[in-house]
């Protein structure tokens, strides 16, 4: 009784070492997984040329970012916590404009300054009043400052005054008048401020024009117009060469209108649509605000008018008017699904009558979005994110990403031919569908073996990112009994190593369907498993059988993707040639 009782206790400390010793391998596993997780870090800029990714630290650039000579960041967080990843607004002082950006996107090169709050808390992008010269338009303050250095005159913008109407009345110059001199041939005139006609030694008349009948002077009134520089709206001139009011043909006689500034007297500038008169005969009060200034054209009277700074309809502008400082992109970003090799992402805009335009850059890394509202801005393709989720909601919840049904593209730890799967976050199942970018990127396809992008350090190439996709499929088949028809069996080293690990539905992980029937002569390749595989390789990027953005078919066929001698692949198509 003794003996048993010496070799149960024995029994019981064995059992206690092995539970001990699973144990700790099991923390030790789980911290591995856990570092493994935790192990991303949020890269202003990576190594494949991509801006804002979460991604293992090797794959962060170090070098130098040529703009700010500081190094890229990278930063043991996700990219939405960081301040150089996250949305702001980016005001452009070349352009004039606010637009919500990511930090990443906002060029100084191109005068871009990135600001982390929305663009109704950016004083720059404050509207208000700008006086400019002697004219005046309600914008933002941005907006002010560019058409002060597009006129290279001092712009005054008032925060103050958010009133269009009360803007534009400070246009009006009354702070000037009519200087008289008396000359010879009798009274001369000079429409000047009231500091220069003292200087002269003039008789100043505070809110006149030359033309006022009351004056007696030499100056009459005319049918002639002319444009002034720093001002937008189209001017009478009298017949002494002097400024007048703003044209209105309607007012051309109009003895009032040709004695006082606006303001005095009840005289008063008749804006005509209020939305700058574009090509009006009539009407002289532009707007460079609302796409008018003063230019050559034929006009009821003179031979100026409010000309459009609006571009025509083109094959530029999408077939359809753009208004001035609207933006656009040359293509919905919609179409940048599954891109072909070649297509860019292109910014356009409308700008003094002519069409501009700004490249994302060549590897689609930035995307061109429009707002609905007449404007256009970058975005950054986060598509390397993708490839780390390992839910649907997670990678549904991405706007780069999205959920392709098909066989996985990652390997599992059970080898070829198993793919890893996903799991469906409402069912909790894993199904074979993969988390891939939404936007394909592109790389520099045309040298397969060269870098993707022109990055200093990159180590990655276009073979290797297209291999990525690459998959062995080894079918074995069984026939138990004569004539009952073949068996697709998973394979056996993946199904043990699978099991071994309490892996879940590993017959199905380890059973690719890529054949239609036993292998022979004449096996066909089963038509949906290429299509996904070849589904895959697209929006991984320049990959797969595609042809480019001219719709022009590439080198590579079907029968180039798969590997056999036993395959008829007269059943496969080619990359089809579109229009």
């Amino acid at each position: 009784m003794r003996k048993k009782e010496v070799e149960f206790n024995r029994n019981l400390r064995l059992s206690f070492f092995v539970m001990l010793i699973f144990g700790m391998l099991f923390i030790i596993l789980l911290n591995n997984q856990i570092s493994a997780q935790e192990a991303l870090y949020c890269a202003e800029k990576t190594t494949s040329g991509a801006w804002c990714q979460n991604v293992p630290q090797s794959e962060c650039d170090t070098g130098t970012n040529p703009i700010t000579n500081q190094a890229y960041k990278c930063d043991r967080t996700s990219c939405e916590s960081t301040s150089y990843c996250s949305t702001g607004t980016c005001v452009n002082t070349q352009t004039g404009n606010c637009l919500p950006s990511p930090q990443a996107t906002c060029d100084p090169s191109q005068g871009g300054f990135f600001y982390n709050q929305p663009k109704d808390e950016v004083a720059q992008c404050q509207v208000g009043c700008c006086l400019l010269g002697e004219g005046s338009s309600l914008v933002e303050r941005v907006r002010c400052d560019v058409q002060g250095a597009d006129y290279n005159l001092r712009a005054e913008f008032r925060a103050d005054i958010t009133d269009e109407v009360l803007c534009l009345s400070l246009a009006s110059p009354k702070e000037k008048g009519a200087c008289v001199f008396e000359i010879e041939r009798g009274r001369d005139c000079k429409f000047i401020t009231r500091g220069e006609c003292q200087t002269d030694g003039g008789d100043f008349h505070e809110g006149f024009l030359c033309t006022a009948p009351e004056l007696g002077t030499l100056c009459a009134k005319t049918k002639r117009t002319k444009c002034i520089s720093g001002r937008n709206d189209v001017y009478f001139v009298d017949s002494c060469g002097n400024d007048a009011n703003i044209y209105d043909a309607n007012k051309v006689d109009d003895v009032a209108y040709w004695s006082f500034v606006p303001g005095v007297e009840g005289v008063e500038v008749d804006i005509g649509d209020g939305k700058g008169n574009i090509d009006s005969s009539i009407y002289g009060a532009c707007s460079y605000f609302d796409g008018s200034t003063c230019g050559p054209g034929n006009a009821r009277f003179g031979n100026n008018i409010c000309v459009d700074l609006g571009c025509s309809a083109s094959e530029l502008t999408g077939g359809i008017r753009r208004e001035h400082g609207e933006s656009w992109c040359s293509e919905p970003i919609s179409n940048f699904v599954n891109a072909k090799p070649g297509q860019l992402s292109t910014l356009i805009y409308c700008s003094n009558g002519e069409v501009q335009y700004e490249v994302g850059d060549n590897f689609r890394n930035k995307l061109c979005l429009e707002d609905g509202e007449g404007f256009a801005g970058w975005i950054v393709n986060n598509w390397a994110t993708c490839f780390l989720q390992d839910n649907t909601r997670d990678c549904e919840n991405l706007d780069y990403c999205k959920v392709l049904q098909s066989e996985g593209i990652f390997p599992t730890s059970y080898g070829d031919p198993s793919r890893q799967l996903i799991e469906d976050s409402d069912t909790k199942e894993k199904i074979k569908a993969s988390c891939v970018p939404k936007y394909s990127p592109g790389f520099k396809f045309w040298d397969p073996e060269g870098t993707i992008a022109d990055i200093e350090g990159e180590i990655q190439t276009p073979i290797s990112v297209c291999k990525f996709s690459s998959v062995v499929c080894v079918v074995p088949y069984t026939e138990e009994l004569i004539f009952t028809g073949w068996d697709k069996d998973p394979d056996s080293n993946c199904l043990a190593l699978c099991e071994q690990d309490g892996g879940e539905d590993c017959r199905d992980v380890c059973t690719p369907v890529c054949l239609e029937t036993p292998p022979s002569d004449t096996t066909p390749i089963n038509r949906e498993w290429a299509e996904n595989v070849q589904n895959i390789c697209v929006v991984l990027g320049d990959c797969g059988v595609s042809s480019n953005y001219l719709r022009r078919e590439g080198y590579n066929r079907w029968k180039d993707l798969f590997e056999g001698e036993q395959i008829d692949w007269n059943t496969l198509p080619r990359a089809e040639n579109k229009k």
